[in-house]
Protein backbone atom coordinates (compact mmCIF):
# COMPACT_ATOMS: atom_id res chain seq x y z
CA UNK A 1 0.00 0.00 0.00
CA UNK A 2 1.25 3.12 -0.88
CA UNK A 3 1.46 6.09 1.89
CA UNK A 4 0.86 9.67 1.18
CA UNK A 5 1.13 12.85 3.60
CA UNK A 6 -0.22 16.28 2.64
CA UNK A 7 -0.37 19.29 4.97
CA UNK A 8 -2.22 22.86 4.81
CA UNK A 9 -3.16 26.07 6.12
CA UNK A 10 -6.58 27.68 6.20
CA UNK A 11 -8.25 30.25 8.31
CA UNK A 12 -11.74 29.54 9.87
CA UNK A 13 -14.44 30.78 8.51
CA UNK A 14 -15.98 31.60 11.79
CA UNK A 15 -14.09 31.57 15.12
CA UNK A 16 -14.92 27.44 16.71
CA UNK A 17 -15.65 26.84 20.72
CA UNK A 18 -13.54 24.50 22.39
CA UNK A 19 -16.63 22.67 22.31
CA UNK A 20 -17.48 22.82 18.37
CA UNK A 21 -13.76 21.90 18.12
CA UNK A 22 -13.88 19.06 20.75
CA UNK A 23 -17.16 17.27 18.64
CA UNK A 24 -15.61 17.84 15.36
CA UNK A 25 -12.22 16.16 16.57
CA UNK A 26 -14.54 13.52 17.69
CA UNK A 27 -15.94 12.69 14.64
CA UNK A 28 -12.85 13.05 12.81
CA UNK A 29 -11.15 10.67 15.02
CA UNK A 30 -13.98 8.20 14.23
CA UNK A 31 -13.50 8.38 10.62
CA UNK A 32 -9.86 8.50 10.16
CA UNK A 33 -9.72 4.96 12.17
CA UNK A 34 -12.18 3.55 9.55
CA UNK A 35 -10.03 5.03 6.72
CA UNK A 36 -7.00 4.11 8.17
CA UNK A 37 -5.58 8.17 8.53
CA UNK A 38 -3.42 9.84 11.30
CA UNK A 39 -2.03 13.24 11.63
CA UNK A 40 -2.02 16.11 13.38
CA UNK A 41 -4.56 19.66 13.55
CA UNK A 42 -2.89 22.41 15.42
CA UNK A 43 -4.58 25.97 15.93
CA UNK A 44 -1.77 28.38 15.32
CA UNK A 45 -2.75 32.30 15.84
CA UNK A 46 -6.37 31.89 14.55
CA UNK A 47 -5.59 29.34 11.84
CA UNK A 48 -6.07 25.76 11.37
CA UNK A 49 -2.86 23.73 9.87
CA UNK A 50 -3.12 19.82 9.41
CA UNK A 51 -0.85 17.19 8.47
CA UNK A 52 -2.52 14.07 7.60
CA UNK A 53 -1.07 10.83 6.40
CA UNK A 54 -2.42 7.49 5.31
CA UNK A 55 -3.44 5.32 1.90
CA UNK A 56 -2.77 7.51 -1.11
CA UNK A 57 -6.09 7.54 -2.49
CA UNK A 58 -8.12 8.09 0.96
CA UNK A 59 -5.99 11.04 1.62
CA UNK A 60 -6.40 12.78 -2.18
CA UNK A 61 -10.50 12.14 -1.43
CA UNK A 62 -9.96 13.57 2.45
CA UNK A 63 -8.40 15.99 1.19
CA UNK A 64 -10.17 17.39 -1.68
CA UNK A 65 -13.52 16.85 0.81
CA UNK A 66 -11.69 19.02 3.07
CA UNK A 67 -11.12 21.92 0.57
CA UNK A 68 -14.36 22.33 0.03
CA UNK A 69 -15.83 22.22 3.54
CA UNK A 70 -17.75 25.76 4.17
CA UNK A 71 -15.88 25.92 7.99
CA UNK A 72 -12.17 26.54 5.85
CA UNK A 73 -11.47 29.92 3.58
CA UNK A 74 -8.08 30.64 2.31
CA UNK A 75 -7.02 27.13 2.18
CA UNK A 76 -3.01 26.78 0.80
CA UNK A 77 -1.41 23.32 0.77
CA UNK A 78 1.90 23.42 2.58
CA UNK A 79 3.73 20.21 1.58
CA UNK A 80 2.71 16.79 0.26
CA UNK A 81 4.58 13.67 -0.86
CA UNK A 82 5.05 9.88 -0.07
CA UNK A 83 5.65 8.38 3.00
CA UNK A 84 7.51 4.88 3.60
CA UNK A 85 6.53 5.04 7.17
CA UNK A 86 3.91 6.64 9.52
CA UNK A 87 5.04 9.97 11.86
CA UNK A 88 1.81 9.17 13.54
CA UNK A 89 1.43 5.63 13.79
CA UNK A 90 -0.94 6.07 17.10
CA UNK A 91 -2.71 9.14 16.98
CA UNK A 92 -5.61 9.43 14.12
CA UNK A 93 -5.63 13.17 14.91
CA UNK A 94 -3.71 14.85 17.37
CA UNK A 95 -4.60 18.35 18.49
CA UNK A 96 -2.98 21.05 19.77
CA UNK A 97 -3.73 24.43 20.25
CA UNK A 98 -0.11 26.60 19.82
CA UNK A 99 0.79 29.37 21.39
CA UNK A 100 2.98 32.77 21.46
CA UNK A 101 5.18 31.10 23.94
CA UNK A 102 5.98 28.08 22.06
CA UNK A 103 5.95 29.64 18.89
CA UNK A 104 9.08 31.32 19.89
CA UNK A 105 10.50 28.84 21.89
CA UNK A 106 10.43 26.57 18.38
CA UNK A 107 11.54 29.43 15.90
CA UNK A 108 12.57 31.93 18.08
CA UNK A 109 9.95 34.70 17.30
CA UNK A 110 6.08 35.11 18.81
CA UNK A 111 4.52 36.17 14.86
CA UNK A 112 4.83 34.02 12.37
CA UNK A 113 3.44 36.52 9.79
CA UNK A 114 0.98 33.83 8.79
CA UNK A 115 -1.15 36.13 6.48
CA UNK A 116 1.97 37.54 4.69
CA UNK A 117 3.63 34.57 3.88
CA UNK A 118 0.68 32.63 2.26
CA UNK A 119 -1.23 35.02 1.22
CA UNK A 120 1.62 37.08 -0.98
CA UNK A 121 3.05 33.67 -2.05
CA UNK A 122 6.22 33.41 -0.42
CA UNK A 123 8.48 30.68 0.23
CA UNK A 124 6.42 28.33 1.66
CA UNK A 125 8.74 25.41 1.90
CA UNK A 126 10.69 27.31 4.38
CA UNK A 127 8.33 28.83 6.52
CA UNK A 128 8.61 28.96 10.35
CA UNK A 129 4.63 27.37 10.76
CA UNK A 130 6.19 24.31 8.98
CA UNK A 131 9.12 24.27 11.38
CA UNK A 132 6.43 24.37 14.02
CA UNK A 133 4.07 21.53 12.38
CA UNK A 134 6.82 18.89 12.45
CA UNK A 135 8.22 19.90 15.46
CA UNK A 136 5.10 18.55 16.91
CA UNK A 137 5.14 15.62 14.61
CA UNK A 138 8.42 14.85 16.02
CA UNK A 139 7.58 15.30 19.60
CA UNK A 140 4.18 13.07 19.16
CA UNK A 141 5.29 10.01 17.27
CA UNK A 142 8.65 9.35 19.81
Amino acid sequence: MSLKFVSYISSQSRIMTKQSIEDFLFQVRDKNKRLAITGILLLIQGKFVQYIEGPAEEIDKVYESISKDKRHTEMIMLDSGSLTERQFKDWSMAYKEVDDKQIKEIVGKEDLHLEDVFLNGKDIKNHPVLTVLYDFVKTLSS
